[in-house]
């Protein structure tokens, strides 16, 4: 039996042929059935880590024509590709907008505001179809945002209000802001970190980028948790700023100062798993239990190995996807729903232990969250 060379050629010939007459068919009518149908095709292309979306488009035999010709423009201004979450977005989002004929270029902010406000900026003085962000702090980015809105462009907001003041940013003049439940994601995991420990000890608490509303909303969650447990004290809570360079020696420090901690919470997953290194390092691993928020597949894989305890969802495919499909939808003048987008959009999520994580890689494989 020959063996397979490309992880890509996973498809018998009557698939490949199917799927490629699906492709064709959206390249005449613009779409291949919303949402959905675009996920479903990701998910029968078996885009993700282990096929790329080249790969994938390359492994049903289209040539660049067969895919839609790019009629729209976008612009996505991240927080900083060094996040793992930021940087499946940016894939998704380009992968989604690929399938629909959106030429998406993302912008790296490096997790400094003062970079996302000079891209925001270039972003304002260009003309795009849409144009979506993921703020690294709110209030930061209002001028540019304003510049942006004020040439007609919808602006879609991503994870984190542009505007610090809920009532002030639902007067502001974005299209849509496509956000997770912070709040409940804080708590979730929280719970998860105290049940673990007994309901009694140290807890470090290592936050994000503190002007961050998704930060502020974790922060509430685990607060609001946190009063459920008298016992549990709270030793630091040092923001990380979701750079896990600065992770890695705080918590070098920290566990010299806290010898008895008996667990983390964290912001993101990739602040956690830094920790989690730190922890190994010290003999710690058995005593200490850490948790994080956004569970996608390095956390999984890392819960799986016993390398951290929990995480929650944070579905950055949904968020990421649904600024495309949105802006798409407005720039093409062929959304369906009656009456302008809500303004508002919450995305969901849940919790990740040991009992669930291999589908959440599964489903994280194949742009599913």
């Amino acid at each position: 039996m020959a063996e397979r060379t490309n992880e890509a050629e996973v498809l018998s010939e009557l698939q490949r042929e199917e799927i490629g007459d699906k492709i064709k068919k959206m390249t005449r009518r613009g779409v291949v059935g919303g949402f959905a149908g675009i996920s479903a095709l990701a998910v029968s292309l078996g885009v993700g880590t282990r096929v790329t979306a080249a790969e994938a488009i390359r492994s049903v035999g289209l040539i660049p024509e067969d895919l839609p010709e790019k009629r729209f423009r976008a612009a996505f201004s991240e927080v900083g590709n060094q996040s793992t979450w930021v940087a499946r977005g940016r894939d998704t989002s380009i992968f989604f907008g690929n399938l629909l004929g959106v030429e998406v270029t993302s912008y790296d902010g490096q997790l400094l505001v003062e970079k996302q406000l000079q891209d925001m900026q270039d972003i304002a003085n260009q003309d795009w179809d849409f144009v979506a962000v993921h703020p690294s702090s709110s209030n930061a980015l209002i001028d540019p945002a304003n510049a942006i809105i004020a040439k007609g462009i919808p602006l879609i907001d991503m994870d984190t209000r542009l505007v610090q003041d809920p009532a002030e940013f639902a007067q502001f003049g974005h299209l849509t802001y496509f956000e997770p439940d912070n709040i409940y994601m804080g708590e979730t995991v929280a719970k998860q970190l105290f049940d673990a420990i007994g309901g009694e000890g140290q807890v470090i608490h290592t936050q994000g980028q503190l002007g961050h509303t998704g930060a502020q909303g974790r922060a509430q969650g685990f607060t609001n948790m946190l009063q459920q447990y008298p016992n549990i004290e709270v030793v630091d809570e040092t923001p990380g700023d979701w750079d896990i360079n600065k992770v890695s020696p705080l918590w070098q420090d920290l566990l010299q100062r806290y010898p008895d901690v008996k667990g983390g919470f964290f912001h993101s997953d990739d602040m956690a798993l830094a920790a989690s290194e730190v922890v190994q390092q010290a003999g710690a691993a058995d005593r200490v239990k850490l948790v994080g928020v956004d569970g996608l597949q390095n956390a999984c894989e890392a819960i799986l190995a016993d390398r951290l305890f929990a995480s929650v969802i944070n579905p950055t495919g949904r968020i990421h996807g649904g600024a495309v499909w949105a802006g798409y939808l407005v720039a093409s003048g062929t959304d369906r729903h009656e009456g302008e987008i809500p303004k508002f959009i919450r995305t969901d999520g849940g919790p990740i232990t040991k009992d669930n994580a291999a589908g959440f890689i599964w489903l994280g494989n194949n742009l599913q969250y």
